[in-house]
């Protein structure tokens, strides 16, 4: 048997499909956010390699656990997400085309089928729970979930953005990186390009993201600034009462700041409602400083943590999740286009 085979996320489709499934169920179902602190936690436990990254997606797509009617929902996903499938494939796509995907089959699979493809491979995910049925069909997996399908098939053209499917662009008569619509024979002198096109691409398609990263930093200075400044002249650090009035007109002045950064530079917005819009965000900086508030009570008085290196970690791992969900709710709530 003479195969076409393609790999899915970056490859035929422009971004991760995982990712925009989760966001997209997130509009549909605001309990949802409840589920990122420990996503956040499982994805740090697996870059520290105490988990296993099947063990971190399931953790990531246990928010499935929250969703009615499922396979509705992935549907509507593709009504909305068809526009991303790259014209590449389009106009390459033949009857003997099979796609070979890391991410869930049942997320793939009504795509796969509105474009005629032969065959889908594709992580078996329990759509209910998030639960791993076999292994993440992913880097040599993907090899031996081919094989064990068809044992003797051979691959006349394979098609991946990563360099992680060398397994199989090796097996094939002709192997091709995809950098959004450009293609690139698969071969030594492709690994340079490939670097060179994908912190191109990393910059453009994250930019809001690398923006935000940038103004958060910006924000933590000047709050550190205006704190600084009070307390150094007009305030006495030894007072209370003057120290907890330094802690809030510094996060009144950095909040100021992250609002006209966050319009201007990050979200670029253009909504004329200008004071519902802060009032919006204003919001939910306030919600955040509660959920760190939260957090940390929780950690350190009720079930009080102790020790300098735990108290750093934390620390660190709380702001991150604020950091992330100031952004969640700037980008869905406040500066929603």
């Amino acid at each position: 048997m003479i195969t076409y085979l393609f790999d899915f996320d970056g490859t035929i489709y422009d971004g991760d499909s995982s990712i925009d499934f989760f966001l997209f169920c997130l509009k549909k179902n605001k309990k949802i956010m409840l589920n990122i602190p420990k996503i956040i936690l499982a994805i740090v436990l697996y870059k520290i390699k105490i988990i296993n990254k099947t063990k971190m997606k399931e953790v990531y797509f246990s928010f499935l656990k929250k969703i009615k009617d499922i396979d509705i929902l992935v549907e509507e996903f593709w009504n909305q997400n068809d526009h991303k499938i790259k014209k590449f494939f389009l106009q390459r796509k033949r009857n003997k085309d099979i796609i070979i995907s890391a991410s869930p089959y049942f997320l793939l699979s009504p795509i796969s089928k509105k474009y005629n493809v032969k065959d889908l491979i594709a992580s078996n995910v329990d759509k209910n729970t998030g639960k791993f049925l076999e292994e993440n069909c992913l880097g040599k997996k993907k090899v031996e979930f081919l094989f064990k399908k068809y044992p003797k098939i051979k691959i006349k053209e394979m098609y991946s953005d990563s360099l992680k499917d060398g397994p199989l662009l090796e097996l094939a008569d002709k192997g091709y990186i995809v950098i959004k619509e450009d293609i690139y024979p698969y071969g030594s002198s492709i690994r340079k390009t490939l670097k060179k096109k994908k912190i191109i691409n990393m910059y453009n398609d994250n930019q809001e993201i690398i923006n935000y990263i940038i103004v958060g930093i910006l924000t933590v200075i000047i709050n550190l600034i205006i704190k600084w400044s009070l307390l150094f002249t007009i305030f006495d650090a030894n007072n209370s009462f003057q120290l907890q009035t330094s802690v809030v007109l510094s996060w009144i002045g950095a909040v100021v700041f992250a609002y006209i950064a966050n319009r201007i530079i990050v979200f670029k917005s253009k909504n004329k409602k200008v004071f519902k819009e802060i009032i919006s965000f204003l919001s939910s900086r306030i919600l955040t400083l509660l959920v760190e508030m939260g957090i940390m009570w929780f950690l350190f008085t009720l079930l009080q943590f102790e020790g300098d290196m735990v108290v750093l970690i934390w620390t660190i791992l709380v702001q991150i999740i604020v950091i992330i969900l100031n952004y969640i709710f700037s980008k869905l709530f406040v500066f929603k286009k």
